[in-house]
């Protein structure tokens, strides 16, 4: 038999792409999760991976391997959740959200697994295409995403609205136009900068900023770790637009300005589903906080 540990760090490698981060996400060291892939493929007699410096590309075996690890995690899922499905105090939340509301809804789900100590958290942040493709191979039970999916496999209910706001260094003095600022202060890029930037320029009103060419605006730095997108504008390096969630989440919160328009700029928020998934009675609590949360 196959170990299952082993097969789990072998899953974890492949979807982080990264020794050092999978060893970081499974609280292990970095020569240990390299044992665990040795030792592994010593079982299988097969090589997984054919290294090149610190990356690494699949064999054809490790393709099949990972495949079999993945339906196996599925399979495990399935059997634990049918265990304890009308227990609303038992089993994983499986959830897929964007940076910004996993950031601001993970102290909600680890303040229930507080409570009921047979709870447990998976929670996987990411673009809209991501979240959806997770609902529908069943990696994630429900998603929220900001736009509602043509998906015919997939029911959607509104659950409010992201408010989304441009943030500047706090000891910088704002101009009388935003396209100034952008132009002195150049943009602090991040994985859906381009999105909110866009949706913010669209509706703030200001002409000058609805015919803006994103690829044209000057990119000071770029960073895709949510917690450190402000760090930079914080110390006066560029601004950026981000949900309000987000910055009033952030440790940089007050070493940064939201700088004010006319207009409230938000898009929907939606919760996904697959359309004939019934979920498990634990997912009561954690909706009712969904739709009750003012994400602005």
């Amino acid at each position: 038999m196959v170990n299952t540990t082993w097969l789990h760090t072998f899953r974890t490698l492949v979807e982080v792409g990264h020794f050092t981060q999978t060893a970081e996400k499974l609280f292990m060291t970095q020569p240990g999760v390299s044992q665990h892939i040795k030792k592994l493929e010593h079982d299988l007699g097969s090589e997984l991976l054919r290294r090149e410096g610190k990356t690494f590309e699949l064999t054809e075996q490790g393709h099949i391997v990972y495949e079999y690890a993945v339906n196996l995690a599925k399979h495990e899922h399935m059997l634990k959740e049918q265990l304890s499905f009308d227990d609303p105090h038992q089993g994983a939340f499986h959830i897929a959200a964007p940076g910004a509301i996993a950031t601001a809804i993970y102290p909600e789900l680890i303040s229930l697994q507080t409570k009921y100590r047979g709870l447990s958290t998976h929670l996987e942040a990411g673009p809209n295409r991501k979240i959806i493709q997770d609902v529908l191979s069943g990696n994630a039970d429900i998603g929220i995403v900001t736009y509602m999916p043509n998906q015919s496999e997939l029911t959607c209910e509104s659950i409010g609205r992201l408010e989304i706001s441009l943030v500047m260094p706090k000891a910088y003095v704002p101009s009388a136009s935003i396209l100034s600022d952008i132009e002195s202060l150049g943009v602090v890029a991040h994985p859906d900068a381009q999105h909110y930037f866009e949706k913010f320029f669209e509706h703030s009103g200001d002409k000058a900023l609805q015919d803006l060419d994103w690829s044209k605006l000057t990119k000071v730095t770029y960073i895709n770790q949510l917690s450190q997108i402000l760090q930079p504008v914080a110390m006066g390096i560029g601004l950026t637009v981000l949900p309000k969630v987000a910055i009033n989440h952030s440790a940089y919160q007050n070493q940064v300005s939201v700088t004010p328009t006319p207009n409230v700029i938000s898009e929907p928020l939606y919760l996904i589903k697959k359309k004939r998934r019934e979920l498990p009675a634990r997912y009561q609590a954690l909706l009712n906080i969904l739709k009750g949360w003012a994400f602005s």
